[in-house]
């Protein structure tokens, strides 16, 4: 009896294995249908196999259905697998299909049908075309099927290539998969249109900014996009041309390309030469790994290539990533922080494609993600480097600013310490021929505009050592401040024949005494330098507005109304050049600046032929209000007669 229940079971068990499978029926209804469930998939190690010995193992019970849509044969070495299904048309009218293999990056899927003799026959691809036909190809493999009123049909299914085998086979109407197609073409010039936009933009920063990391991002942007294409199914659609292992070796390199280039940007971008040696020298390994030796062990085992590009791209990542963030926290600075964002891109990418391996996700998922994260990861790269050139260019414009400043400083400051100067030549020559009554005087002069000289270097070193210069205010004596420069000037007025009229008054103001003499000797000397022989000059003070004034005003040729206007600029000159030869135009120029830097006004008024009244606003303190400061008082000198 067991004997015979062990025949009966072995015979179940050949009727099985024999038995013709189940077809798949195709609703005629449906405008897709997913095939995964009829499948029966055949390992193929060699890659020997004929679709006629894969039906034979199909038939003699060696093909395993699969557990669910996503499942991935192969693993990190895959090799060829096989996948018979029949398909039926429960319809009495005919019924046109499309197949369609939704992976654009498989590299090779081939698909045949048994005719009614039993032959299996290959069925081409509809994106096979004419050689150098453009935008002829399709994003993912398709083939044509046409059923006849109830008439099944076997098919067989063959994938190769170094990624891992999946099966997202769908049966698809024609309208529905013309509708699918354009929907992703939009999708994917829609995604490209932004890096797009920003490669453009830096493209117009080439010819204004030389800098080192434009040609390295741009070759970096173009082989994201080509890695993008791959993915995307987009560079088949515009190179059909082209196998789909031709493609996939294009996209890999183009990953590659881009790694290797990522370090070498990475060294100009974050200035790691200069500012971090031992990072420096790792990323001139990294370098040398993903633009030679990857590639050399790509070329030998070429097998590996997805691997090493996978694992070793999801560890780089991370590697870049936190050399990005010990940067952005050492000088957190918009581009460097966007930097750090790249590779944050790219490492939550690497990840969520080990996950893909491991714990097979959708396809899609991975796919949407590479191709997305091409399209944001060039976006904020170029935003990276267009905020990084902008920083530089508003560096270097700065330092034109800083430098076009201290030429005008020290062009302001020659022509204001030659005045004292010119006053210790004035008193020597009339040290020789005066009496012995006026040695005294004369010598006390010299000292007093010696004094001026050193004090206006004391300040120039100040100024050197410090970015904005403050100045000493005091509550002084405004007649003991503007006195010395008065009697300084008295000497150049009686050799140029010039009346010097002085409005001594005994007011408190509060300001810098070094900075006001000199506002003082240039108003003076700009009067002086104006007027003729026989002219006038007055300084005194007038109120204006609630506020006292030092005013200096003179008979000289006066201004016009455009020589007015821009009298306070560096190096302008009013007035007839070959009347006036000498002078630099930085009198009235250092004045406004030393003004402004007391928080002072300045006001000029000007009639051409006539003369001009210019004057600077003082902070004037009540006498009450003086005693209550303490400061070395300045020393009042007495006005000569005729003050």
């Amino acid at each position: 009896m067991a004997r015979w229940f062990k025949r009966l079971a072995l015979l179940v068990v050949w009727l099985g294995a024999h038995a013709p499978l189940a077809a798949m029926p195709l609703d005629p209804g449906a405008d897709r249908v997913p095939l995964w469930a009829a499948l029966q998939t055949v390992a193929d190690p060699n890659g020997e196999l004929t679709p006629a010995q894969v039906d034979g193992r199909v038939a003699a019970g060696e093909a395993a259905p699969l557990p669910h849509a996503n499942h991935a044969f192969g693993k990190w070495l895959p090799y060829p697998y096989w996948a018979r299904l029949t398909l039926s048309n429960p319809d009495p009218q005919p019924q046109a299909w499309l197949l369609t293999y939704e992976v654009p990056t498989q590299d090779e899927v081939r698909l045949w049908i048994q005719d009614d003799q039993g032959q299996w026959v290959e069925v081409p691809q509809l994106e096979n075309r004419p050689p150098l036909a453009p935008s002829a190809g399709l994003l993912y493999p398709a083939w044509r099927l046409k059923l006849q009123g109830g008439q099944a049909v076997n098919a067989m299914l063959r994938l190769d290539g170094y990624n891992l085998m999946r099966f997202p086979l769908f049966a698809v109407r024609n309208d529905a998969f013309l509708l699918t197609q354009g929907r992703l073409h939009l999708w994917i010039g829609l995604v490209l249109a932004v890096p797009l936009v920003v490669v453009l933009y830096v493209l117009t920063l080439i010819p204004v900014a030389a800098d080192r990391s434009l040609p390295l991002f741009l070759a970096m942007a173009a082989c994201e996009m080509l890695g993008a294409m791959w993915v995307s199914g987009a560079m088949h659609h515009l190179l059909p041309w082209l196998d789909r292992w031709q493609a996939g070796w294009l996209g890999w390199a183009g990953y590659v390309g881009l790694l290797g280039l990522s370090a070498l940007h990475a060294r100009v971008f974050l200035d790691t030469p200069a500012d971090d040696p031992v990072a420096d020298r790792l990323l001139r390994v990294g370098a040398w790994l993903w633009l030679v030796i990857v590639p050399l062990l790509a070329f030998l085992w070429p097998h590996t290539s997805r691997r090493m590009l996978v694992m070793g791209g999801t560890l780089y990542a991370f590697a870049m990533m936190v050399l990005a963030l010990r940067h952005a926290l050492r000088r957190p600075e918009v581009h460097r922080l966007l930097f750090l964002g790249v590779w944050g891109v790219y490492a939550f990418s690497g990840l969520l494609y080990v996950l893909y391996r491991l714990i097979e996700l959708p396809i899609h998922v991975t796919l949407i993600s590479n191709f997305v994260q091409g399209s944001l990861v060039a976006s904020l790269l170029g935003c990276a480097v267009s905020v990084q050139i902008l920083r530089k260019r508003n560096l270097l414009r700065a330092s034109v600013v800083r430098a076009r400043d201290r030429s005008l400083l020290y062009a302001a400051a020659q022509h204001d310490l030659l005045q004292p100067l010119q006053s210790v030549n004035l008193y020597a020559q009339a040290l020789r021929h005066a009496p012995l009554r006026e040695h005294e005087r004369l010598l006390q002069g010299i000292d007093e505009a010696m004094r001026c000289v050193n004090d206006f270097m004391l300040s120039m070193q100040q100024l050197s050592l410090s970015k904005q210069p403050t100045p000493d205010l005091k509550v002084v004596r405004l007649d003991a401040v503007i006195d010395p420069v008065v009697h300084e000037f008295r000497q150049w007025t009686k050799s140029r024949l010039i009346t010097l009229r002085y409005q001594r008054v005994e007011r408190f103001v509060r300001t810098d005494v070094q900075l006001l003499q000199r506002m003082a000797r240039n108003l003076l000397s700009n009067a002086l330098r104006y007027t003729d022989e026989g002219g006038r000059i007055l300084i005194g003070y007038r109120r204006r507005q609630g506020r006292l004034w030092l005013m200096v005003i003179d008979t000289g040729i006066g201004m016009s109304e455009a020589d007015a206007a821009r009298c306070f600029e560096a190096f302008q000159r009013g007035g007839e050049l070959e009347r006036v030869p000498e002078g630099m135009g930085l009198g009235l120029y250092s004045v406004k600046r030393i003004a402004t830097l007391l928080g002072q006004s300045t006001v000029l008024t000007s009639v051409f032929g006539k003369g001009t009244a210019v004057g600077v606003s003082l902070t004037e303190r009540t006498e009450a209000c003086a005693a209550r400061y303490r400061g070395t008082p300045v020393r009042a000198r007495k006005s000569s007669p005729g003050s």
